[in-house]
């Protein structure tokens, strides 16, 4: 299952890439490589003036698209065929190219959770240690079924006390029963079994209204997420725990590995909010990601003049710096989280 994460987690960035691919062909824009990983090289094959490869760090992708500034201008290929060249709305929506299939893969990916439906149940997001339910045998994954929400399963707790109860739990595909004697009183804590959970559960749909409610649901998770973004952004600035919040590579494989033991649909469902957050994230007016190079083409078509090498470089190197930066903390902070 491990392989399947992280090859999942990987075709979200790289269907983003191919966002940008497929508008660039269609604006006649010459691709000079599409990348699956990164260098260095396992198989290449040049197709016309593009070369097609697959690489060993296989952790999403990359395009190098022909006339990206004007200094990397090719000399042989066709002016027109240059990313330099091109009108204004048509660099814009290029750029938007990767945000644009990332919302329409969400929203795919949400018709098909809706259209198998999802059982209603409990999540099991953690386990404290040494509590009722780690020496009763329950595991972070875990779907407790047959409850319709958390009141429910809480009042269920609560009746329990003193009892010997069931629970009927769904594991790696497959449903085990497990027993919990529950003691006369809950903890000084008032925590009675020991678990951070979620409710879950979405109903089974028609195609049709699949297709609505699906729609529906990836616009309201880009509100949702852009109103995320921002208040993130202010409590940086604010509250120096804010950064904490941060997830990286790892901690997306670790919370991939996590939800995919309570069965593929749940998997699919993380996948279409990881694809769709990817929408927000990388049109954010950031150097290096894709609304960064939108206020660079705004800036050049206000100013009738291209950026200074110069100052993209600058700019670039900082935005480099600190998404890096943010990169190597959160694989610090997920690689510790998993101890």
């Amino acid at each position: 299952m491990g392989i399947i994460v992280f090859l999942g987690l990987s075709f979200v960035v790289i269907v983003h890439e191919l966002g940008h691919f497929l508008m660039s062909k269609f604006f006649g824009v010459a691709v000079e490589e599409f990348g699956i990983g990164f260098p260095p090289r396992i198989w290449s094959k040049k197709i016309k003036e593009t070369i097609y490869s697959f690489n060993w760090i296989l952790w999403g992708g990359f395009l190098k698209i022909n006339g990206l500034r004007s200094e990397v201008e090719r000399k042989d290929l066709p002016p027109h065929t240059s990313f330099m060249r091109q009108s204004f709305w048509k660099k814009a929506l290029i750029i938007a190219g990767g945000v644009m299939i990332n919302f329409f893969l969400g929203w795919f990916l949400l018709f098909i959770v809706m259209t198998l439906g999802i059982p209603q149940g409990i999540f099991v997001a953690d386990i404290k240690p040494e509590s009722l339910a780690y020496y009763s045998g329950f595991q972070k994954g875990d779907l407790i079924l047959n409850f319709q929400n958390a009141d429910e399963f809480n009042s269920y707790l609560k009746e329990s006390a003193g009892k010997e109860a069931d629970f009927k739990v769904k594991r790696d595909g497959s449903e085990k029963n497990i027993s919990v004697l529950f003691p006369e009183e809950s903890s000084k804590t008032g925590e009675i079994l020991g678990i951070y959970y979620s409710e879950t559960g979405t109903p089974k749909t028609g195609i049709v209204e699949g297709v609505i409610e699906s729609f529906k649901t990836a616009c309201g998770l880009v509100i949702s997420y852009l109103g995320g973004y921002i208040s993130l952004i202010g409590r940086l600035f604010t509250d120096s725990s804010a950064i904490q919040s941060l997830v990286g590579p790892v901690g997306l494989f670790a919370m991939g590995s996590l939800v995919s033991k309570a069965g593929l649909v749940y998997f699919l469902q993380l996948l279409a909010f990881l694809s769709i957050n990817l929408v927000i994230f990388n049109f954010l007016p950031f150097p290096m990601l894709d609304g960064g190079w939108f206020i660079v083409i705004l800036i050049e078509k206000i100013k009738g003049s291209p950026v200074s090498q110069k100052t993209e470089m600058i700019v670039n190197g900082f935005g480099f710096i600190v998404l890096f930066s943010l990169f190597v903390f959160t694989t610090i902070k997920d690689v510790i989280g998993l101890f």
